[in-house]
């Protein structure tokens, strides 16, 4: 009995070395295997050119695209370039063509078209230029008298003082001054009876083309020529519009025609 204790005393002793771990050196072993692959490479220029990069100047690396000769052109940037003749200018014939030269890749070829040269030959431009019209007022033109100027007619036998404001009063002492027109510069614009009064103008109607008038006045003595002579409307002032130039203008009653005048216009000479 007590061998067989012995038996198992020893087998389980045993069994406890063997179960216990075993010390060894990392030398006693070696692992050998496949390196793990680089799924992402370094796209450093360092690191792929080394010093072939030019860091601040261009590199040929930077440009893997195949040179095209002068003049040809392509419409894609990578991959395999289309190549197709730019359009260029030439002289043909004495004058200007555009030429295409032959294309391909499905671009139509077009025949070279001749542009004769033209001479530009300037225009004249007649251009317009509008003045200011004249105005100058009566109110500081009043003669010791009170009269504003005297007006002569050398053909008709007319020798008359001008008074301000187109009323009886100012007409029955000559001719009548429109007070709102110039009294000097610009368009003067006079009225007087055309009967019946010891001051009537009736006979400007009478008046040609090309008659004297003068016109003096405290600024001095003007002479005009005349330019028309014509029938208006009772209601029409167009004639008394300001004007640039120097003229002078007067009106009178057409005898019996109430809705008519007779106008006489006269410009400085």
């Amino acid at each position: 009995m007590k061998m067989n204790h012995k038996i198992v005393t020893a087998t389980l002793a045993l069994g406890l070395m063997l179960m216990l771990p075993v010390s060894a050196n990392a030398d006693d072993y070696t692992f050998h295997g496949a390196a793990a692959p680089e799924y992402y490479p370094s796209t450093s220029y360092e690191e792929v050119y080394g010093a072939r990069y030019n860091y601040g100047g261009r590199n040929i690396v930077d440009y893997q695209y195949p040179e095209l000769p002068y003049g040809i052109t392509s419409n894609t940037s990578v991959g395999v370039m289309e190549k197709a003749r730019s359009p260029v200018l030439t002289v043909s014939g004495g004058g200007f063509a555009i030429d295409y030269g032959g294309v391909s890749g499905g671009v139509r070829n077009t025949t070279p078209t001749i542009v004769t040269p033209q001479t530009i030959t300037p225009q004249t431009q007649t251009v317009t230029v509008y003045k200011k019209p004249a105005y100058t007022s009566a109110a500081d033109m009043k003669r010791s008298d009170g009269s504003i100027g005297t007006v002569k007619i050398p053909s008709l036998g007319i020798n008359m003082k001008v008074w301000e404001g187109e009323t009886d009063a100012s007409m029955a002492k000559g001719m009548a001054h429109y007070s709102s027109t110039s009294g000097w510069d610009g368009n003067c614009c006079l009225c007087g009876h055309n009967r019946g009064s010891a001051y009537s103008i009736g006979s400007i109607k009478n008046l040609e083309i090309g008659d004297t008038i003068t016109y003096t006045t405290v600024y001095g003595t003007r002479t005009y020529a005349v330019s028309y002579v014509g029938t208006i409307s009772s209601t029409d002032w167009s004639r008394l519009q300001a004007t640039a130039d120097n003229r002078i203008t007067i009106t009178t009653c057409l005898a019996n025609q109430p809705s008519k005048r007779v106008v006489v216009q006269a410009t400085e000479k």
